[in-house]
């Protein structure tokens, strides 16, 4: 894929191109933040992106920074590389972009990460290596990264999302787009790694994106460079706290994983998923406190409970991929509506 560039870098980049060459401006720096949440969160944030850009005017893809993790990952390194987010909408739809990136580009999203459950984790342990540093000391680290060390190794496979980046001709190299952030863990230090950054790794989207999508116990960690890595959500479903210092203005946060009201489902799986989504909101708000202490102005988006009616007690489930995404276009439309954030 040829990744049209543009010589005039006055305001960024024109609509629906990537920059190459750091901005000029004095003007807004804006940061991007997507977050983790499987099948369903990635339909939830690609609409709620919409909604984002028709409330405001503002076009995600020209953020100074996309920061993504797990399937936040996904959807902002599509951004990237200049795929409107009207076009990753038709593209869920079934229907083909008339230009951009993403036509003649296939991806059953239905089956292209395995299906709604994980095949059976391989005995043993994630990585007894992590687990010996932090004997005795396990609070050094976030507690769902002591659990990815500690989860048996998955069996999952994401080659249909590693498709998606061959037919972009991204699965051997990074875009040109010096905004991009693809945050994943690595498994045997605990470490974040948020690739596509000085000092970071250096390896290719489809590999960068695999692993920040690897969840333990789920998918098999993917290996860059000799070492393993994992879901970024292994220690944030944000990881929000990495643009604290990026001398940003604003950061517009999608957090899929997160609510500040939810419904009140009757299932037992339905409301342990909120339990959890109540200690991902609470993380969430910390992280955006560091960020709101450095001067930056911090909006978060994240369902609300018609959102989360649609998307049920697991995140993986496509047969609710296109209610999730019809859903939230509507629900985060209305949220802007009352309360409107524009760019300044």
């Amino acid at each position: 894929m040829a990744v049209a560039r543009s010589t005039d870098h006055r305001d960024g980049a024109p609509e629906g191109v990537p920059r190459t060459t750091p901005r000029t401006t004095s003007g807004p720096r804006r940061g991007l933040v997507l977050g983790a949440g499987g099948s369903l969160g990635a339909a939830w944030t690609i609409g709620a992106l919409c909604a984002l850009q028709e409330a405001t005017g503002w076009d995600p893809r020209t953020a100074d920074v996309i920061l993504g993790t797990s399937a936040g990952s996904l959807v902002g390194s599509m951004l990237g590389i200049g795929v409107s987010a009207a076009d990753l909408r038709d593209h869920q739809r079934g229907v083909e972009p008339a230009g951009g990136p993403m036509r003649g580009v296939r991806v059953d999203y239905d089956t292209w990460v395995g299906g709604a459950l994980p095949r059976m984790p391989r005995p043993g342990i994630g990585s007894l290596r992590l687990l010996r540093n932090l004997a005795g000391h396990p609070q050094r680290m976030p507690f769902t990264t002591v659990l990815a060390a500690a989860a048996p190794p998955g069996r999952g496979s994401l080659s249909g999302v590693r498709d998606l980046y061959r037919q972009l001709h991204l699965d051997d190299g990074w875009p040109p787009n010096p905004a991009l952030r693809v945050v994943a863990v690595d498994l045997d230090t605990g470490m974040r790694v948020p690739f596509g950054t000085p000092g970071a790794p250096t390896t290719d989207l489809a590999s960068a994106v695999t692993a920040s999508c690897a969840l333990p116990a789920w998918f098999e960690p993917v290996r860059i460079d000799g070492r393993r890595y994992v879901d970024g959500c292994a220690w944030s479903d944000t990881n929000l706290d990495l643009l604290a210092g990026e001398q940003l203005d604003e950061v517009y946060v999608l957090a899929p994983t997160c609510a500040r009201e939810t419904d009140h489902p009757r299932s037992v799986p339905a409301r342990v998923e909120r339990a959890l989504r109540r200690i991902s909101t609470n993380h969430l708000l910390r992280e955006a406190g560091q960020v709101r202490e450095t001067g930056v102005r911090v909006h978060v988006l994240v369902p609300g409970p018609e959102d989360l009616v649609a998307m049920g007690a697991n995140l993986m489930a496509p047969q609710q991929r296109l209610t999730v995404l019809e859903t939230s276009l509507r629900t985060t439309t209305a949220a802007l509506a009352r309360t409107p954030v524009c760019p300044s």
